[in-house]
């Protein structure tokens, strides 16, 4: 460390940085290096870039492979200040390196004009898969910093050209810089202060305040980017709104955009929305107030259907198609201990059918969820039993050994209650297909299995169906 110097080499400046809260909520590496040079001295945003540089050629510094698995977003940007910080800390190979080799497209994107050309040679494009696997491979294992089981072959080593520095030898040029240049970079401190010098400083807690930061930043970014598409969604919703019924297929769509992206929103605080989109919530709250109807389309056009829909619960109503989709938070009389359950109703019926044929469908459904109801006493306890069964029976076998474990009781056999409280909730969907039976559906979301849980069929007689 030189006499007066704040920092003791690189790595001590690039960790000051790393808690500075300068260069946050970029979109791409080449705009966080942008912000850096806006906000850093030069000697500074020169000394980050560097020590990126060298972390991300962690295995060797190969400057193709650099091109291909982390130069994306801004590439022109984050280019060229890449060459400037390494011709300032004088890595001289490196930058002739990468300014006399040609500028090769990225896989991924070479992969994409494969397909949107529809030239799919096969040879062309397992070469292209290679490269997507191999940019894939290295930035994976760079971000996990470890080679995860299964890539090492994917992963290609590092091929350095002819008269380019070593990692050490960059590791040498950065620490002189950073040695020649601390004046500069001691007035960064002096403008940003140096949280670490706190007494109470938490670098654990300082890492997860910078990540808040970064996604609250990103956060408001996106929604800069998206009020133009959010607005457009709105006034289609209010022209729709005028001319067509609350039962319209186009209007449900649009509303459903429009209500999905206001509780997107509406959940975070003021202070972590643009005024822009709390004016659009505004817009849409006054929506609601103004077309209720929008807001709840009738399922038939029979009111005594109506009544019977009614008679199971508060529903909603959705119209996808010309048929509309009913479900229920809390239907009546499917009470179950283990699992919050909801119920829905599809109908697939012709094209603009008739409002007779959309409540006699309806009347089966009910008709259905009536036998449903008196024998569900019975069917819960036999549902139980069934995603006990499949649980010991076949998903367990598909479990790692400690996983299986933690459903074991003390007597080291599989326990009914820790299965049944891993079942996060489920649906029962009643389909009725033209003048088909109705079809019953019933389907659990389990912890064990995220992507597929356990689904029931009942047969025509309300049998669970059992393949196990």
């Amino acid at each position: 460390m030189s006499e007066g110097a704040y920092f003791r080499d690189a790595d001590d400046y690039h960790d000051w940085w790393s808690y500075s809260g300068t260069a946050l909520g970029a979109s791409s590496p080449g705009e966080t290096f942008r912000m850096l040079d806006e906000q850093l001295s030069q000697a500074g945003a020169n000394a980050v870039i560097a020590a990126r540089f060298l972390d991300e050629n962690d295995r060797g510094i190969d400057p193709q492979l650099w091109r291909r698995a982390f130069v994306f977003g801004h590439v022109g940007l984050q280019v060229s200040l890449t060459l400037r910080a390494l011709e300032a800390i004088g890595a001289v190979g490196v930058v002739r390196a990468l300014r006399s080799s040609p500028v090769e497209r990225s896989p991924l994107s070479l992969a994409q004009e494969m397909v949107r050309s529809g030239n799919l040679a096969p040879g062309e494009a397992a070469e292209a898969i290679k490269g997507v696997r191999e940019s894939l491979a290295v930035g994976l294992a760079h971000i996990l910093g470890d080679v995860p089981d299964g890539l090492p072959s994917a992963i290609p080593q590092p091929r350095p050209a002819e008269g380019v520095e070593t990692r050490e030898d960059i590791r040498r040029l950065l620490d002189a810089y950073v040695s020649a240049h601390r004046d500069d970079l001691a007035r960064d401190v002096a403008r940003y202060g140096d949280p670490r010098k706190h007494p109470d400083f938490d670098p654990e807690a300082a890492r997860e305040d910078r990540a808040r930061r970064i996604k609250r930043l990103n956060h408001l970014s996106y929604q800069r980017n998206a009020i133009d598409g959010l607005r457009e969604q709105m006034g289609k919703l209010n022209s729709l709104a005028q001319k067509e019924p609350p039962e319209s297929p186009r209007l449900n769509k649009v509303l459903r955009k429009v209500l999905d992206e206001y509780r997107s929103l509406a959940d975070n605080s003021p202070e972590d929305l643009t005024r822009e989109v709390q004016g659009w919530l505004r817009e849409v709250e006054r929506f609601r107030d103004a077309h209720p109807e929008v807001l709840r389309p009738k399922a038939s056009r029979d009111e005594r259907v109506n009544a019977r829909l009614a008679a199971i619960g508060p529903y909603e109503v959705s119209y996808d198609r010309d048929t509309p989709s009913i479900w229920w938070d809390d239907p009546a009389g499917m009470a179950c201990d283990w699992a919050a359950l909801r119920l829905g109703f599809h109908l697939v019926l012709e094209k603009r059918p008739a409002p007779s044929r959309v409540a006699a469908t309806l009347d089966a459904l009910c008709d259905e969820c009536g036998r449903l109801q008196t024998r569900w006493p019975d069917l819960r306890t036999g549902l139980e039993r069934h995603v006990v069964d499949f649980f010991r029976r076949v998903a367990a076998g598909h479990l790692p050994a400690d996983d299986r474990a933690a459903f074991e009781g003390d007597d080291g056999e599989f326990s009914a209650g820790k299965i049944l409280a891993a079942v996060e909730g489920g649906t029962i969907v009643l389909t009725r297909h033209f003048e088909q039976p109705v079809h019953t559906v019933i389907h659990f979301d389990a912890s064990w299995d995220e992507e597929h849980g356990v689904e029931v069929q009942l047969d025509e007689d309300g049998e669970i169906l059992s393949w196990f």
